[in-house]
């Protein structure tokens, strides 16, 4: 009777098996279009932030002044406004420098090590712009095979290991619910 109910589990298990491992693959393949997309943005907050530091440096040599000691006499003005606009010109000087050197970094990666350096200068806000608009395509080229190669590894994986765990925790509760067997010695023989 065992037996009888281990064929739907063995054909349910494999369904979700590969379901599984198709979706990682699927999913996994989407990350280069996704990354091509967030470069994208990512360079278009870049030259819109050069644009208007660009400007600010123009305003700078028209008073005959570095960009520096533009930013130092709006600073030491003492005047509120004068110190904020200072501080929003200092800002936009250090944004542009992490989004070069994300640019860069993120533009100078290999296939193998692009997803890596995404997770270390990603931009959250510049993700959920790229999510909000983001268009699913189908991989056609080695990277997206290799990440979708990637994905249904990982994703196989993951659903085993989760099995595993399920089992192991499952026998963990029944345990106390199940009969165990006497071990029957066999008669000792008296001399």
């Amino acid at each position: 009777m065992a037996k009888i109910w281990k064929y739907p589990f063995r054909l349910l298990n494999g369904l979700i098996d590969r379901t599984i491992a198709v979706l990682g693959a699927v999913g996994f393949a989407q990350f280069p279009q996704f990354f091509a997309q967030y470069l994208q943005r990512l360079g278009g907050h870049l030259a819109e932030a050069q644009f208007m530091l660009v400007r600010y440096e123009l305003t700078a040599e028209y008073f005959n002044m570095t960009l520096e000691e533009y930013i130092a006499t709006h600073l030491q003005s003492g005047h509120d406004i004068f110190t904020s606009s200072g501080q929003l010109i200092a800002e936009l000087v250090d944004r542009i420098k992490t989004l070069e050197n994300s640019f860069l970094a993120l533009s100078n990666a290999t296939v193998y090590t692009r997803w890596w350096v995404f997770l270390q200068e990603f931009d959250l806000q510049i993700v959920k712009e790229t999510w909000s608009t983001y268009t699913p395509g189908i991989p056609t080229t080695i990277e997206g095979l290799i990440y979708g190669a990637c994905g249904l590894i990982v994703a196989w994986l993951a659903y085993n290991m989760a099995k595993a765990v399920l089992k192991v925790m499952f026998k963990i509760v029944t345990r106390p619910f199940t009969r165990r067997r006497r071990l029957m010695f066999p008669a000792q023989k008296h001399a």
